[in-house]
Order: structure tokens, then sequence, then C-alpha cells
């Protein structure tokens, strides 16, 4: 047959050629519901779990919140042991360290669950047919019941509180704080430039307060060294011993404002007032005899003084 010769395929090629794309096609699909995908080639990991936790064969398995493989198998460990074990396929071309963690996690609410691989950090990768390590985790749902309850209970209380709201009051109380609010626009409104200017000299404040920083750290630091000094001086002693000092001393003056003992005498009793003052009045007019009379007082004599006797 010359190359310039068409090859028409008949219809019996044709039919065949379909029906094989067709059965490949099948069995892709049945190994793809089956968790596994015979056009990629993949790592298989096992894990044990107490739950299956919701998840699915070909279920997503993710690193980081990246699809990294799919949920090969669920099947029990053995007859008699009922714990879950998984086969975790991953891409080949996402190595997995040793020591990574497999847990079963809510991916999302309309994603529903699925195998979180928390990556270890030894240098050295597994193989495939290894066993890394499950954990369980607590599903959404689980963490949602107590919020659902609690949620309930605060619904049945507001319900209560409403049914018992008399509507005329509550009208009577939604025109009050409309009213309220209206009057605190005006204030505003009218205050306007008062708020404007407060609220300028407190920005002012603020900006000299924090540029009088160091200066206040400083008067602060200087202020709790006085006080460790007061502490460290004994002033506790100091006090007390002041305290007893006046005490002392109103219990003297108490006793010279009662009479008690000479200088309370001197105080209170006016006799020694006016001796005091008859004596001045004396002496006052004894110096006046004797600048007026000194010959009373002073003899002189030039011949010198006569004796007793007539001598």
């Amino acid at each position: 047959m010359s190359s310039g010769n068409k090859v028409y395929m008949t219809k019996e090629w044709k039919i065949g050629l379909v029906s094989i794309i067709i059965i490949a096609l099948f069995v892709w699909v049945g190994f793809f519901l089956a968790g596994r995908n015979i056009l990629t080639k993949e790592n298989t990991f096992y894990a044990v779990f107490e739950t299956a936790g919701g998840i699915n064969i070909s279920g997503p398995v993710v690193v980081n919140g990246k699809k990294v493989g799919r949920v090969s198998e669920i099947e029990f460990v053995s007859d008699t042991d009922h714990r879950i074990k998984v086969g975790i396929g991953v891409l080949k071309k996402y190595p997995i360290n040793k020591g990574t963690v497999a847990s079963i996690e809510s991916l999302g609410l309309m994603s529903g669950s699925g195998v979180v691989l928390h990556l270890g950090n030894s240098p050295e990768m597994m193989k495939s047919g290894d066993y890394m390590q499950g954990q369980s985790v607590p599903d959404l749902m689980a963490q949602l019941a107590p919020l659902e309850q609690k949620l309930s209970s605060i619904l049945r209380s507001v319900d209560s509180i409403l049914s018992g709201i008399d509507p005329a009051a509550l009208s009577a109380s939604v025109n009050n704080l409309e009213s309220v609010t209206g009057r605190v626009d005006r204030i505003l409104a009218d205050n306007g430039p008062r708020i404007n200017a407060t609220m300028t000299h407190v920005e002012s404040l603020s900006r000299t307060l924090h540029e009088s920083e160091d200066e206040i750290s400083t008067l602060i630091e200087n202020f709790s060294a006085i006080s460790d000094t007061i502490a460290q001086a004994g002033i506790g002693n100091m006090v007390r011993s002041l305290s007893e000092t006046l005490g002392q001393t109103q219990a003297l003056l108490a006793g010279l404002n009662a009479g008690e003992g000479s200088a309370g005498k001197l105080l209170v009793e006016d006799s020694l007032y006016w001796n005091l003052e008859e004596s001045a009045r004396q002496l006052n007019l004894l110096l006046e005899d004797l600048r007026l009379n000194p010959g009373r007082y002073v003899h002189i004599s030039v011949f010198g003084r006569k004796k007793a006797g007539g001598e």
C-alpha cells in the first residue's frame, strides 16, 4: 500500500476502540472510588485511630491546607482489634518526614473530614508502607455541641424576657430613648466648639506629656529613691516619737491651762500680776522722789561727812 493512500477504519474498529476507552474509563473510576489513582504514583502510609471520625475512601489528605493525596483504605486493625487502620496515599512528589503525625480533623462544614498530616522534623523520609502516629481530634460538630446548648439556653431566656415585656411600655421606652438621643445631639451641636477646644487641649496635654516622658521618668525615679531613703531612715520610729512628744506637750498645756504647778498658777492666777503691778508703781514713785529730792538719799560734804555724835 502506497503512502499516498488513505487508511479508512471500518465501523467495527471504531466500535471496538470506543468500547476499550469506555472500559478503561470505568476501570479508572472504580480504582479512583476505591482510593487508588492508577494514573498517578503514590506512596501509601498507614495510621491507626480509635474511630474513623467521618472520613471516607478517597477523602482528602492535606498538609498545611494543601491537598497532597487521598485516603486509600479504611478497615479494622484485625478481627479482634477494632481500631481503625487508615491507608494514606500521598503523591510521590511530596516526601513525608519521619515523625509525622496524622490526625482526622474537620476541614470545614462543606468539606467534611479528612486526614491532616503534621510533618515531623526528622531529616529522614518515610517509605511506602511505614506507619505514622495517629492522633484523634474532636470533630467540629462535637466542639459545637456545648455551644449549641448554651445558645439554646440563651434563646430560651431571651424568649422568656420578650414574652414578659409590655408592648406599650416598650414603645414608651423607645420614645424616651429617642427623646434622650435628640437632646444629646442638640447638646453636642450646641457645645461643638467647646468639645473641640477640650479635645485640642487634651491632645496638647498628651503631646506635652509624651515630650516630657524622660523628665517624668527621672522624677518618678527620684521620688522612688526618696521614698526608699525615708523607709530606710526609720520614719516609723520618728513618727511614733513625734506623736509621743506631741502627746506630752498636749498634757503639759492642759496642766498649765488648769493652773497646775508654778507655771500654771502664773498663767491662771492674777495675784502675781497685781503684786508686780503694785511693785512697779512703788518703784516708779521711789525713782521719781529720788529725782526730785536726791538730798534725802545722798549726803555730799566738802569737808567730809560728820561723824556721829557731833565729832
